[in-house]
């Protein structure tokens, strides 16, 4: 018994129709009816197109074309499955195909037909997705102007430690300048600033030593044009060797000149002021009995 796609070859040739003349109708490749002439199905895209394929070879030649579905589906294998979605796509095909003839324009390759519908369908599935995510993410999201407020909550059988934590209860308020606004309740307070702030220039070099709360920060020859800015929260000690060389500015303050060129002086800065250290005394000279 013949082949599937002998019995077709058989009667195209029957017909004395060619397979260019089969092509040029149904928009389908040579290539591809002559792999389903030869019975070569891999070759073919497969699913619902294998059977549009034959649907259209069917329709042009004037063949039964349920019934050559059928043979297709037996010599290929392939079980058909009821109800099965594909089924209900493939008048879309032919719809598509009889449109192209109609309007007399070059019909898409039926493998490029294929990329298309599967671009769209992936392209829904990835819209449905995002619709959902986005649903979501808006349903968790309080607006700008919503801020947290604490209401008291009383219980007779919640704990004290439970009693006296607030609720947070949304509202809607912003500040003058549009910013949202938390009223009542405890924050974390922002860190203070440094209670002292010394800012050294050296006009030439000069040798410097510098601790800040007891803490040795900088021992050092500041170069001619050099700086340093040093922060303490109870006290900064400046030794110079060349102390009429450095310009000094204490909390944004400008100190007037100290000493002399060459005089090494000693200075300590805290909250309320400043003053000069005094040279420790010699120590007294040993004398021999």
């Amino acid at each position: 018994m013949a082949s599937f796609g002998t019995r077709l070859k058989e009667e195209r040739e029957r017909r004395k129709i060619s397979l260019d003349e089969i092509s040029a109708s149904t928009k389908i490749s040579t290539r591809l009816l002559h792999a389903l002439e030869d019975d070569h199905f891999e070759l073919l895209p497969g699913g619902i197109f294998n059977k549009g394929f034959i649907r259209a070879y069917a329709q042009y030649l004037g063949l039964d074309e349920e019934q050559m579905i059928a043979e297709y589906l037996e010599a290929s294998g392939i079980v058909p499955v009821e109800g099965k979605s594909e089924d209900t796509i493939v008048p879309a095909l032919a719809e598509f195909r009889a449109e192209a003839d109609h309007n007399g324009k070059p019909g898409l390759q039926w493998g490029l037909f294929a990329v298309l519908l599967l671009i769209a369908a992936l392209a829904f599935a990835v819209w449905g997705v995002y619709s959902r995510q986005t649903g979501t993410a808006g349903k968790q999201h309080l607006p700008n102007s919503a801020v947290a407020i604490p209401s008291p909550v009383s219980s007779a059988s919640t704990s004290s430690a439970e009693s006296s934590r607030p609720t947070m209860t949304p509202v809607s308020t912003t500040a003058d300048d549009g910013a949202p606004r938390l009223i009542g309740g405890s924050s974390t307070p922002a860190s203070s600033p440094p209670a002292i702030v010394l800012r050294i220039n050296a006009r030439e070099d000069s040798w410097v030593s510098i601790t800040a709360d007891g803490k040795r920060v900088l021992q050092d020859t500041l170069t001619a044009s050099a700086g340093k800015s040093v922060q303490a929260a109870k006290e900064i000690t400046l030794r110079a060797g060349n102390i009429a060389a450095l310009d000094l500015e204490w909390n944004g303050k400008k100190l007037p000149p100290q000493g002399s060129e060459g005089d090494v002086m000693t200075l300590s800065f805290d909250a309320n002021g400043w003053h000069v250290v005094p040279k420790p005394p010699p120590a007294p000279e040993s004398q021999n009995p």
